[in-house]
């Protein structure tokens, strides 16, 4: 097997990621970075956009632009954060909350059959492989 950048490799592996997980969605017409935030929400739990910008890797204006989106399909609804009001938090609406179930199963089911191919000890390297991505990305803008 010819070796590649493991950049590229991951780059080309997220991207058949995100091609499968849309084909399994599409009936509910979300882009990909809506997926992603609805991924991070549970029903009932507020979270602070702050945190949703960290827990998604896009960034701050980014973000806004897909929570205005997902605001205005009423799946997410934004509050003023009661520890820093010079903050929002983002909730789901019941429907939100539907496409979010959704989403997860879906994230659960290919987590599953990805998982059920690899032994523990491969699945701990893959996380101390993200682990050192992130690490020598996260400085960069």
């Amino acid at each position: 097997m010819p070796t590649c950048s493991v950049v590229a490799a991951l780059q080309a592996t997220v991207h058949r990621v995100l091609d499968h997980l849309a084909a399994e969605l599409a009936d509910l017409g979300l882009r990909q970075a809506e997926i992603n935030v609805l991924a991070q929400l549970r029903p009932g739990v507020p979270r602070p956009v702050g945190e949703l910008v960290a827990a998604t890797g896009q960034r701050p204006s980014t973000l806004t632009g897909v929570l205005d989106r997902l605001e205005a399909r009423r799946l997410v609804r934004r509050r003023v954060n009661a520890a820093d009001r010079r903050s929002f938090t983002i909730e789901l609406t019941a429907a939100g909350g539907r496409a979010a179930a959704r989403v997860h199963a879906t994230f659960a089911a290919l987590d599953e059959r990805v998982l059920s191919d690899l032994p523990a000890s491969a699945v701990a390297g893959f996380h101390r492989a993200l682990d050192a991505v992130e690490h020598h990305t996260r400085s960069l803008p």
